[in-house]
C-alpha cells in the first residue's frame, strides 16, 4: 500500500499519473492515515509515537497583562470530540487600540465597526462562530470568522442569511489610523504570541475584497519564533499564559491541514476546531503561570 505514491513522489509526476495522495504529501493510501481527530495524528498522517510537549510559557518580557481570553476550542465531531482551553493574555497598555479590537471580538458584545447597517451583526469569535481557520504546520495557527453570513445564519438558526444582511466592514477611519500608529509590543521571537496583522483585525487577508471573509483570518498564535511575522510588520499584543495553553497550541499546531497542492505548506485544519466559548477578563496585573 502507497507504493504508487511514493515512487510518483520519486517521479516528480504525482499529479500527471493522478496520484492526488502523493500529491498532496500523504505518505500512504488513504485507509492507512491516522485519525485526523486523534491528538496524536501528525500533518503527514502518522501517528507519533508520544503526544507533543509544549515549548515554555513566554516570559512577560517588562510587560503587563491587562485582559485575559479564555478560549475554549472544540476539536472534532460527533462522539469524537473533545475540549481544549487556550488562556491568552494581552499587553493593553502598550497597544491599547489593537487590544480593544481584540476585546470586543472576543467579548461578547462582539466587534462593531459600523452601526448604520440596515441589518447587521457583531463580529463574534465565541459560540461556535469562529475556528481555527489555518495551520501552518509547527510554525502557527490562525483564528477568526470565516464568513459573517454563515456566522449570523447560525445565530437565527437558518440556513442562510436573509438577502439583507450586510457584514461589518473592515475598520476604517481614526480607528485605522490609531492602530496603525501603534508598534508591536515584542518581536515575534518565540512561541506562544498572539499576533494581529499590521493594520489590525480585519485587515489579515487581501486575497477578497468582501467584508464578509474580513475577519477569517484574525489572529495568530506563534508555536515558534517567527522572524518572517515581523518583516511583515504584523504586531505582537499579547501571549499564552499557561503551559497547558502551550500544549494545546502544541498539538494543534502538529495536526493534519488540508492541502490542495504538492508546495502547499499549510492549510485548513483536516478536523473542525471551532470556538465554543470566549471569556474576556480585565486584569491589571497576571504573572504567567507554570
Amino acid at each position: 500500500v502507497g507504493s504508487g505514491e511514493k515512487r510518483c513522489r520519486e517521479e516528480g509526476n504525482c499529479l500527471e499519473t493522478f496520484e492526488l495522495d502523493g500529491a498532496v504529501g500523504w505518505n500512504w493510501g488513504g485507509t492507512e492515515r491516522c485519525d485526523a481527530s486523534d491528538p496524536n495524528c501528525g500533518p503527514d498522517g502518522r501517528v507519533r509515537e508520544e503526544p507533543l510537549v509544549g515549548k515554555p510559557v513566554p516570559d512577560l518580557a517588562g510587560l503587563e497583562i491587562t485582559h485575559v481570553i479564555d478560549l475554549t476550542l472544540n476539536i472534532g465531531v460527533g462522539s469524537n470530540a473533545y475540549i481544549e482551553t487556550i488562556k491568552m493574555g494581552l499587553y493593553g497598555n502598550n497597544c491599547p487600540e489593537l487590544v480593544k479590537e481584540m476585546v470586543d471580538m472576543c467579548g461578547r458584545g462582539g466587534l462593531v465597526t459600523s452601526k448604520n447597517l440596515l441589518l447587521g451583526a457583531p463580529v463574534r469569535i465565541g459560540g461556535g462562530f469562529g475556528a481555527l481557520t489555518y495551520i501552518k504546520p509547527d510554525e502557527r495557527l490562525e483564528f477568526g470568522v470565516a464568513s459573517q453570513k454563515v456566522a449570523y445564519a447560525k445565530s437565527i438558526r437558518k440556513a442562510k442569511a436573509p438577502d439583507e444582511f450586510v457584514p461589518q466592514p473592515r475598520p476604517s477611519g481614526e480607528r485605522l489610523e490609531l492602530v496603525r500608529a501603534e508598534s508591536s509590543a515584542r518581536k515575534h521571537n518565540e512561541a506562544g504570541l498572539i499576533s494581529v496583522p499590521k493594520e489590525g483585525i480585519g485587515y489579515g487577508t487581501f486575497l477578497s475584497g468582501s467584508d464578509d471573509e474580513a475577519y477569517s483570518n484574525a489572529f495568530q498564535i506563534t508555536a515558534v519564533g517567527a522572524p518572517d511575522m515581523d518583516k511583515a510588520g504584523r504586531k505582537v499584543i499579547g501571549q499564552l499564559l499557561d503551559a497547558k495553553s502551550m500544549d494545546a497550541l502544541a498539538r494543534l499546531a502538529g495536526s493534519p491541514t488540508r492541502k490542495l497542492l504538492p508546495t502547499q505548506t499549510g492549510g485548513a485544519p483536516l478536523i473542525k476546531v471551532s470556538v465554543d466559548e470566549s471569556v474576556v477578563i480585565a486584569k491589571s496585573e497576571l504573572a504567567p503561570k507554570e
